[in-house]
């Protein structure tokens, strides 16, 4: 499982699991990068070499956009230019919209994820990840620090969709599918 975490403690609350971040980019995100182990071999030695594969770019991306996220959460800015780098279309609007929202009311967002994301579809221009994710973040007043709700301790199931544009893996839209899921195996 990935946690997504930042060192002053950001996240996404119960308020904010209608809205619903990734870390490190694996390769250029471009799919013709994308290919299977490749073997040389010698009369002495075999190297193999592993180039990154359309999933593993799409987990990374997907991954980014949590990071992102609580970066843009603390202090709360919902014209911070990461947002543009890891969301786009209806998903970048919400984002905003909410962040706005919380702007306004004085709140940040603090904690941190525990992600276990799958890829369930992808091809070449866009990609679906489903997310069992436990949600400890919370809401708080932004001078005050005090916390303005309550963890629930509840997974929560959603549904992302990628869009590949140019370069760059980004979240277009998350779904909401349940609340008490349990991770795959592994993920």
């Amino acid at each position: 499982m990935a946690r997504v975490r930042r060192s002053s403690g950001f996240g996404a609350g119960a308020g904010i699991v209608a809205v619903l971040l990734a870390i490190t980019s694996c390769g250029d995100g471009d799919p013709s990068n994308a290919a299977t182990p490749t073997s040389i071999s010698t009369t002495s030695t075999t190297v193999t070499t592993t180039t990154t594969t359309v999933e593993d770019a799409v987990l990374a991306a997907y991954l980014r956009f949590w990071d992102r996220y609580l970066e843009a959460a603390d202090p709360m800015n919902p014209e911070h230019p990461v947002l543009g780098d890891v969301a786009t279309g209806e998903e970048l609007q919400q984002l905003r919209s909410a962040f706005l929202a919380r702007l306004s009311a004085g709140e940040v967002i603090r904690g941190d994820l525990e992600l276990a994301p799958v890829p369930t579809a992808v091809d070449e221009t866009t990609a679906t990840v489903t997310d069992c994710y436990l949600d400890r973040t919370g809401v708080y007043d932004a001078v005050s620090g005090e916390r303005k709700d309550r963890e629930s301790g509840v997974r929560h199931l959603i549904t992302a969709r990628l869009t590949l544009e140019g370069s760059a893996w980004k979240v277009a839209s998350i779904t909401r599918e349940g609340e008490g899921c349990t991770p795959e195996a592994g993920s």
